[in-house]
């Protein structure tokens, strides 16, 4: 918000900033950052916050540019109100329905990018449940139990499914159509 509000030479640097890191790839990013870090969900997590936040600030600084040339805001401006008060009271709220929307959509990639890294071992380790690390355990029992793998696997298609649901559903009653 700070970067697309005040422009100039602070948006250009944070912006470069974030055209460094959304041209890697998210998921080998987020393998190498989990791998340096050490097997743990706590360090997945980590790693998911490191190779998503590119996509929130891109959407917020897009947001912003668009709101702070509206009239409202210039008015705030014109009448003296502080460039903190803009952004907390007037900017933020434009944000916050794009953001939120995105977090839904995102959710199913998110849950995706866990369960892949657990499936690899670098995610939640015994005894936490986690369906990426069931599917690795169930791999050696897949043609005498196919249920081991199949169950997880369902549900992680089936929670992915209502993550994009209610994205798209979202999407649709705030009427956002640049995402």
């Amino acid at each position: 918000m700070i970067s697309a509000y005040a422009g100039g030479k602070i948006d250009t640097v944070i912006m470069r900033i974030v055209d460094g890191f959304a041209i890697l790839p998210d998921f080998i990013l987020a393998i190498v950052i989990a791998g340096l870090l050490g097997p743990s969900l706590q360090n997945v997590l980590i790693a998911i916050v490191a190779v998503k936040w590119v996509q929130y600030a891109r959407l917020t600084r897009g947001t912003i540019l668009s709101e702070k040339q509206k009239e409202y805001i210039l008015s705030a401006r014109s009448i003296g109100c502080r460039h903190v008060r803009v952004l907390w009271k007037h900017l933020l709220p434009a944000v916050v329905p794009q953001t939120i929307t995105l977090a839904s959509l995102d959710m199913g990639k998110i849950i995706l990018i866990i369960a892949s890294l657990s499936y690899l071992g670098l995610g939640a380790q015994p005894p936490i449940p986690e369906w990426g690390a069931m599917l690795n355990d169930a791999r050696p029992y897949f043609q005498t139990e196919p249920l081991l793998m199949i169950i997880p696997g369902t549900m992680i298609f089936l929670t992915v499914l209502s993550f994009n649901l209610i994205g798209d559903g979202l999407r649709e009653s705030l009427k956002i159509n640049s995402l």
